[in-house]
């Protein structure tokens, strides 16, 4: 089956009520870091901003950001900046409402169908695990099979549950050097059980994994062979790590993004232990990413949520981003919507199973 991506229809520009819209109102920038009062602040939805007279469309619209305009003449343009981010002189747009009243137009309608009864922004809910996931497992193993054909930029956010499981972990590997993986974000523990269990034959110091258990001696001995190599590259390169996704990531050249948490006692080299330089690390590689899948990570599956527009621009294309969170609890893949962002779909089940399926299917 080939997937067909919904085309984006923009608004009517030409209709009074936009014509008549006046200017959003801009306000500069004081002091760094510092935004103006009565600062508009964005959502996941699609929105305009009334630039010179210009209608101009915020393609990497992100929860709890604020829209920097350029109004120099013919380059109107505008910029989505975090809160800690704003610099004196940027010149930031202020207003509350989003009924074009005040140059700002929330827009929902971009994505309907040629029925007009369905929305990308309004992915059915109430998902739980009485729900037949069969068609959405279709759907994604189309739209993975979409990305790698077309150059599409497929973000993994994956929990350590992956790594406890040798078809999981095997599967993950495979997923990544066929091609469906071009960046994944993580904890520290989900590239050191993986490396542990390349290097050791180990999981929590266990050869048949039972149970967690207190003595993680390979595990933190893992992490003390690659901080002495320098880095996990160095350290596949050695020939300790046998297999697995971080050996796997290296020989591909597939980034990793290792975020630090409050819990870790030890950290791979690549781990970014200050909370901003992980944030911006992740974002490099969300604000380039058409489709990301969020498997078990409970915490990063909400910062990543909370940063991933539902729509981008790709090769000067608008069409939605893809999102998928997947975990056992219901609790897990509802809190994100929760939190704001309505596009992602949910599938409760074993992640490791999961991976398996998508693994069976693609790799």
């Amino acid at each position: 089956m080939t997937l067909e991506i919904p085309k984006f229809t923009p608004p009517d520009f030409s209709q009074e009520f936009f014509v008549n819209a006046p200017n959003a109102k801009l306000v500069e920038v004081v002091k760094d870091g510092v935004s103006p009062a009565n600062y508009h602040a964005l959502s996941v939805f699609p929105e305009y901003f009334k630039i010179n007279g210009k209608w101009v469309l915020a393609t990497e619209s992100r929860m709890d950001t604020v829209c920097v305009a350029i109004d120099e003449p013919g380059k109107e343009a505008v910029d989505i900046v975090e809160f800690r981010n704003l610099r004196v002189g940027d010149k930031v747009v202020v207003g509350r409402t989003e009924d074009g009243s005040e140059g700002i137009y929330m827009y929902t309608q971009g994505f309907l169908t040629e029925e007009g009864n369905s929305d990308t922004f309004a992915f059915r809910s109430g998902r739980s695990r009485e729900t037949a996931f069969s068609m959405d497992y279709d759907q994604l193993y189309d739209i993975l099979r979409h990305e790698k054909e077309h150059n599409g930029y497929v973000t993994w956010v994956i929990g350590t549950a992956i790594t406890l499981d040798e078809g999981s972990r095997d599967a993950m590997a495979r997923l990544v050097r066929e091609g469906y993986v071009d960046a994944i974000i993580c904890g520290t523990s989900f590239a050191a059980f993986d490396l542990e269990c390349a290097t050791f034959g180990t999981t929590w110091g266990q050869e048949t994994f039972e149970r967690e258990s207190t003595t993680l001696g390979n595990y933190f001995e893992t992490i003390n062979m690659v901080r002495e190599a320098g880095s996990m590259k160095e350290f596949v390169k050695s020939g300790k790590p046998k297999d697995g996704i971080m050996k796997a990531c290296v020989e591909c050249d597939v980034p990793v993004i290792i975020g630090g948490t409050i819990r870790d006692r030890f950290g791979l080299p690549e781990t970014f232990d200050n909370v901003y330089d992980a944030q911006n690390a992740m974002r490099k590689h969300i604000r380039k990413t058409s489709t990301v899948v969020m498997v078990s990570a409970i915490l990063f599956t909400i910062a990543t949520g909370n940063m991933t527009p539902s729509y981008n621009e790709f090769d000067g294309v608008i069409r939605p981003v893809y999102m998928y969170t997947v975990d056992i609890q219901e609790f897990a893949v509802n809190k994100l919507s929760d939190r704001g962002t309505l596009t992602a779909k949910s599938v409760v089940t074993n992640t490791q199973d999961f991976i398996k399926n998508i693994g069976r299917a693609l790799a």
